[in-house]
């Protein structure tokens, strides 16, 4: 599958799930941002994601707001948060699901998002993930369904860990306890 039938496949799917979206070009890579509402317990109550299409492989983020990266650029416990994250990296795998109980396809971990605060100056809290084209191809609605659902969904649910952490509220330990119940 060539990048511009992916652009393409993409946007067809994000506007027929009403999912706000924008494409441009950034230094000549087609590039589409997207917004997820309905993240009530994320900073704004939203999370952003972007992909990126290169000439071989989509490169996917999702990340919290502007808010978030306040917060984050703002904390003085940023290595809790690394130590946290560390812990998320290790230790989470994520699952995609179709939300019908498994009508369109079976509950399963296709993907490994690495998760990580960008050092750009901006500090966002991002989970990224590299994807070939031909691999797009053969799992396409899984994929959509994990950029804009299941990764967003996973953010919300690492939000309170992630916001007490760095406002000090609670201990590396304990974000990793109030984790361990999407890791098993």
């Amino acid at each position: 599958m060539k990048r511009n039938k992916a652009v393409s496949r993409i946007s067809e799917y994000l506007k027929t799930h009403n999912i706000y979206y924008e494409t441009d070009f950034v230094e000549g890579t087609p590039h589409i941002t997207m917004l997820f509402k309905n993240c009530e317990m994320c900073p704004g109550k939203v999370t952003e994601g972007c992909i990126y299409f290169y000439d071989e492989v989509m490169e996917i983020r999702v990340y919290y707001s502007e808010l978030g990266s306040e917060i984050c650029r703002n904390s003085d416990n940023l290595p809790e948060l690394y130590r946290f994250l560390n812990y998320v990296q290790a230790s989470l795998w994520p699952c995609v699901q179709d939300g019908l109980g498994g009508t369109l396809y079976k509950s399963q971990n296709l993907f490994y998002p690495r998760f990580y605060v960008t050092e750009d100056g901006m500090s966002d809290i991002t989970a990224t993930m590299l994807m070939p084209y031909t691999y797009f191809e053969m799992d396409e609605l899984e994929t959509e369904d994990f950029i804009t659902a299941a990764l967003p969904d996973l953010l919300n649910s690492l939000s309170a860990p992630i916001f007490l952490l760095l406002v000090k509220k609670i201990s590396a330990d304990e974000a990793i306890d109030m984790t361990r119940s999407l890791t098993s």
